[in-house]
């Protein structure tokens, strides 16, 4: 396929599997026979009984090695499907399914010749799963950005519009920096709960330690009382009774404490997701822009380029 043609396709089967993780599923044994797309959307069929366990030029490393599958699996062969589309031929080939497996698992393939595809490919077949893509979303939005230069390289569109991309990729920076800078705080923020947590618990283990040292004593006095008495003293029993409902209070307020923080933590972890869910909403404004632009007519293109920037 032409290159715009294969990222099109690619964004429809994105956006479907994307769908899909979104559910909280993946498909797990993803191959262009169970794809069916169009111009303007991909359908994904389910995979057939026992489809997890054949070898494909699909399969992703992990499942070679035993792992379970999940969204980034889907990622995985989402690239190998990319790069067959690009190129028309499999990212990895191999004459046996034992060489196949090596070939997987060596992680080498061709370079495609386009450089954004071959970065996106890149990523998406690393071997280790947490080198790839985490999510479909950035990968969406690399392959949009990527239609966006390519419209942009048509005859006549460049000379046209020649300060579109810088608009679109000041945008992006700018929305790459906030990004950045909620990335610092986060982590900040998770390093200092982290910290307390930690302090948290080395004075709940001094705390544990002190109650501990308290009941033995009380259990010697105990004892000795015992001993003396013949039965063990009523007051002593109260004080490790009394103990005893401070040791559990203690507890329920470290337990609150840890509870809160992992809250936090999470809490985090949503603002980063919604930081990368304002970006994608950018670029494709950005691209709806660009479309609505190049459909007018030529003599109001510096005054349509000004009032659609400046909104």
């Amino acid at each position: 396929m032409t290159v715009s043609s294969t990222i099109r396709y690619a964004l429809n089967i994105g956006a479907a599997l994307r769908r899909l993780h979104a559910d909280g599923r993946c498909h797990g044994a993803l191959t262009p026979e169970l794809i069916q797309v169009s111009e303007s959307s991909a359908r994904l069929l389910p995979a057939t009984p026992g489809a997890l366990e054949e070898l494909t030029p699909y399969t992703a490393p992990e499942i070679l090695r035993g792992e379970p599958a999940n969204a980034r699996t889907d990622i995985f062969a989402f690239g190998a499907v990319l790069y067959e589309m690009a190129t028309g031929r499999h990212a990895f080939l191999a004459d046996s399914p034992e060489a196949l497996e090596e070939e997987i698992m060596a992680k080498g393939f061709s370079p495609i010749g386009h450089e954004g595809l071959d970065q996106v490919v890149k990523q998406c077949l690393a071997s280790d799963p947490a080198a790839r893509w985490q999510r479909m979303q950035p990968v969406q939005m690399e392959l949009k950005l990527m239609l966006i230069a390519e419209r942009q390289s048509e005859p006549g569109a460049m000379a046209r519009h020649w300060d579109l991309e810088a608009t679109v990729r000041a945008e992006l920076e700018r929305h790459a920096g906030e990004m950045a800078e909620l990335e610092r705080a986060a982590t900040v923020r998770i390093n200092e709960l982290a910290q307390a947590l930690t302090t948290a618990l080395d004075d709940v283990q001094s705390q544990f330690a002190e109650v501990e040292k308290c009941l033995e004593a009380s259990q010697q006095r105990m004892d000795h009382f015992a001993q003396s008495a013949g039965q063990a003293s009523e007051s002593t029993e109260r004080e490790i009774a009394a103990l005893q409902v401070g040791l559990s209070a203690e507890v329920h307020t470290i337990e609150q404490a840890t509870k809160g923080q992992a809250q936090a933590i999470e809490s985090m972890k949503t603002s980063i997701a919604r930081n990368e869910d304002c970006i994608e909403r950018v670029v494709e404004a950005l691209e709806g822009l660009q479309n609505a632009i190049l459909d007018q007519p030529d003599e109001r293109e510096h005054e349509t380029v000004a009032v659609a920037i400046a909104s």
